[in-house]
């Protein structure tokens, strides 16, 4: 025991002789300086220190305080006056045994509190390459010749603490900054080097760690890199972000290559902005999955070419295997994706892909093949230079009970070159802007030639409401010249009325329960003069042309003409350049056609654009006891541009005609127009000011809203008229347009047991009306009617009882009323032959009553 207290008592005499003595022995102004020397000769920069010491118990060590490692001059890539490095201290323990070798080896190497300055200019030259500085000649003969023996210095082992890094790449228009409040990196001098990172950027904390390649790299070798990294953003918990990334790179220098294994699941794509604000990525929800990556191209570039630094491109990325999911993508022209999944076990496994595609109103489901892996990849690479092969089967994604039964199958390949692809389809119900087709069926062809045009071959289409065939070839651009046809062997608008009604909206204040819009007393609202689109049936919007002065506020956020040269539903199609520089040729037929319960045959039309000329010429057809014609041109070759319409007749929906002219939705039926009409300008408003001609308005048949067509007439008259739809027998106006008015010279209708009569005006431009009505309500055999003004607009017409000339007021009551009819038809048809108006119904006096009531229908 004494002996063994003795041993330690010399041990320790020893260590505190040790220490004393080198304290005392050791010049660390020298050792300093052969370190400042040695860090000099290896990277070429100066190592500047306020204050350096050095430890020999319990092991070697030395700190250093106030640290500095200069940066490379501003005009070489460096920093302007700022040091690439800096640190408040910095203290390192030495390894033993290297120092036989005259080699520093530095582990634990500790930094506190300091800065870390990265920067590449413009021509790719970056202060992280060191450059070692050239050996010294050889003295001369002449001199002394002495031995000299240079130390090394080399990392082992490193710490970080509240240490900031920043970079600024000119050369790849990189940059940022981060706070790294906490890494260790362990051996550093291995060919693994292992690294452990927590940082922010702002407040999103990040780790990184994993093993590295050897940071030889760092001091101008380039050796491969083994990677195992992983990554995590955003606060522990279940939605954390997190990336892992196993492979290696062949080229570190000239980032060529690479392979691997990147594994990950992000809750959005966007959470990678928190790092990378400029990045402006798409916001992907739900993305994860795996991917084995490698280099398809991974040739070190010709050294004579003046770019040889890093030149990664996206072409250049292989992928040997995927399995990869996302949960929804932002939506894209109205259609948005989710539930995506793609997945290829090997190179030569097919491609295969499942999504669910969302529309306006309704979903499919997507599930096809896109080639093998191998071929979706060299596609990828070459630009659809080399064609893909495509499969792809699409369905109602919505449940079996309310499904429209719709399915398509689409097969071919698409390429750069040439497209081909074949589309079969059919649905049991397909809604087209609140319009039913029941049992659809499609077949036709989608190709695209070398030229880029893009060709619909014979799309053959089959329902109830519709049977024809398409063919389309637009050359590129795409909708600049189009040339093609539409055939319809069958087409029944009777059952399609609802394409012509405004599309139904939701008003602000109903959207958010605080009440309901009323419709103005002249126009209905969107909901009420809407058909609500069958539950069990796919909806595809279809915008149509709007309504402009008189459309309610909800209606015209739909429907309304685009004052800024957008075509509706074509969002960034410029029309009017479209009118200016675009060609086409469609011809429109129909073998046979059915409206208002009549049929039509031979209707055909053809529509021109060219030289900014658009004509809509050889309209014809015949029916009902008429034959059609009609002819619109629009000429933008000249300054202002011109309108003209010629209409001999020609009959359309009344519906869509009201929405087009802005006109309220009263009537519902047939209307037969008649005349000439001649405008000028590129926007309505201009178009509208500039009208002048004449146009004849009639209608056999259908129906008015009594309820709208009441504020018309005064309050008497509303009193006694009934709030259901009235059939309408027989109805004209005509008009003559000239200084922004419409002269009313004929009004007439008979609906029920109103009858109605009268003349007026009508303000293009701002709605105003002046309209002189004699409405008379027959009941019993007799009836009653008294004059009326009309003024006001058309949203809001104030009607009132007229003087005669001395100022009194008249009720006419009794007396039998003549039927008006074949005169009103012949004076706004312009003495046209049409469709006569049916005859009048004999009914005995307490039916008329009634009727006139609105009890008995």
């Amino acid at each position: 025991m004494k002996r063994l207290t003795a041993a330690l008592i010399v041990i320790l005499v020893l260590a505190t002789g040790l220490a004393v003595s080198a304290h005392i022995l050791v010049d660390r102004s020298n050792l300093k300086q052969d370190v400042i020397t040695a860090v000099k000769r290896q990277t070429g920069r100066d190592l500047t220190m306020a204050r350096f010491s050095v430890g020999i118990l319990p092991w070697p060590s030395i700190s250093a305080h106030q640290v500095t490692l200069s940066d490379l001059p501003t005009a070489q890539g460096g920093g302007a006056s700022q040091p690439m490095i800096e640190a408040r201290d910095i203290r390192a323990s030495v390894a033993l045994m290297p120092l036989l070798w005259r080699e520093i080896r530095l582990e634990n190497l500790t930094m506190l509190r300091g800065a870390v300055r990265l920067h590449r200019n413009e021509a790719g030259l970056a202060n992280w390459d060191f450059e070692p500085e050239p050996a010294p000649a050889s003295a001369g003969s002449a001199g002394t010749s002495h031995p000299s023996a240079h130390w090394g210095v080399k990392l082992g082992s490193a710490r970080l603490d509240q240490m900031a890094f920043s970079l600024d790449d000119r050369y790849a228009h990189h940059g940022g900054a981060i706070l790294v409040d906490h890494a260790e990196f362990d051996g550093l001098a291995s060919s693994a080097p292992y690294l452990d990172l927590h940082g922010r950027r702002g407040d999103t904390p990040f780790r990184i760690n994993g093993h590295v390649g050897p940071l030889t790299l760092l001091q101008g070798a380039n050796p491969p890199w083994a990677l195992s990294l992983g990554a995590t953003l955003g606060k522990d918990g279940k939605q954390q972000d997190w990336l892992n990334f196993d492979g290696q790179i062949t080229d570190t220098r000239h980032l060529r290559g690479f392979s691997g294994i990147l594994r990950g699941e992000m809750a959005s794509l966007k959470d990678a902005e928190s790092l990378f604000p400029n990045a402006n990525l798409p916001d992907l929800q739900g993305i994860g999955g795996e991917i084995g990556l490698y280099d398809a191209d991974p040739q070190k570039p010709d050294a004579g070419k003046a770019d040889s630094g890093p030149a990664f491109s996206l072409s250049r990325l292989g992928v040997n295997h995927l399995h990869i999911h996302l949960g929804a993508a932002p939506p894209w022209q109205g259609v948005s994706v989710s539930a995506l999944h793609a997945d290829a076990d090997t190179l030569s496994s097919a491609l295969t892909v499942s999504a669910t595609l969302q529309g306006a109103a309704s979903g499919l489901a997507l599930q096809g093949s896109f080639g093998t892996l191998a071929q979706a990849g060299t596609a990828w690479q070459t630009g659809l230079q080399t064609p893909l092969t495509v499969s792809a089967d699409l369905r109602d994604s919505t449940a079996l009970a309310a499904s429209s039964g719709l399915k398509a199958h689409v097969t071919g390949q698409v390429g750069a070159p040439e497209t081909q692809l074949a589309l079969q389809g059919e649905a049991r119900s397909l809604t087209i802007h609140q319009a039913t087709l029941h049992d659809l069926s499609l077949k036709g062809g989608l190709t695209r030639d070398r030229e880029g045009t893009l060709k619909i071959d014979a799309l053959a289409f089959q329902s109830h409401e519709m049977t024809g065939e398409l063919t389309l070839a637009a050359s590129a651009p795409l909708l600049t010249a189009l040339q093609g046809s539409l055939h319809f062997a069958h087409l029944d608008l009777d059952s399609l009325g609802a394409l012509w009604k405004p599309a139904e909206v939701t008003s602000n204040k109903t959207a958010t329960g605080a009440g309901t819009d009323s419709a103005s007393p002249g126009r209905p609202s969107a909901t009420q003069s809407s058909t609500a689109a069958p539950a069990q049936s796919t909806v595809l919007p279809l915008p149509i042309l709007g309504a402009g002065q008189g459309t309610s506020g909800a209606a015209a956020q739909v429907s309304g003409p685009s004052e800024s040269g957008k075509l509706p539903g074509l969002s960034g199609l410029d029309w009017r350049a479209l009118l200016h520089g675009g060609s086409g040729n469609l011809a429109i037929s129909a073998e046979t056609l059915r409206f208002n319960q009549a049929d039509y045959t031979g209707i055909s039309a053809t529509l021109l654009l060219g030289e900014g000329h658009l004509t809509i010429q050889s309209i014809h057809g015949s029916g009902n006891g008429m034959t059609l014609s009609g002819e619109a041109r629009y000429d933008m070759a000249v300054t202002p541009a011109r309108l003209s319409l010629t209409l001999s007749p020609l009959l359309f929906p009344a519906t869509l005609a009201q929405n087009l002219l802005g006109l309220p939705d009263l009537f519902r039926g047939p209307l037969m127009l008649v005349g000439q009409l001649q405008a000028e300008g590129e926007t309505k408003a201009a178009l509208m000011t500039s009208l002048d001609g004449h146009l004849g308005l009639s209608m056999v048949g259908g129906s008015i809203a009594a309820s709208h067509l009441g504020p018309y007439l005064g309050d008497a008259a509303r009193s006694l008229m009934t709030h259901g739809d009235l059939g309408v027998r027989c109805l004209g106006l005509h008009a003559a347009f000239a200084s922004g008015r419409a002269q009313l010279d004929t009004i007439g209708m008979e609906a029920g047991a109103l009858s109605l009569s009268g003349q007026g005006s009508y303000g293009l431009a701002d709605g105003t009306l002046d309209l002189h009505l004699l409405p008379r309500i027959g009941f019993g055999g007799t009836g009653a009617s008294t004059p009326v003004v009309v003024t006001g607009t058309l949203d809001s017409p104030k009607a009132h009882q007229e003087a005669n000339a001395g100022g009194r007021f008249e009720i006419t009551i009794g007396g039998s009323q003549p039927d008006h009819c074949p005169d009103l038809l012949t004076k706004a048809r312009e003495n046209v032959a049409g469709e006569p108006a049916a005859e009048p119904k004999k009914h005995s006096q307490a039916s008329e009553l009634l009727h006139g009531l609105g009890i008995l229908h």
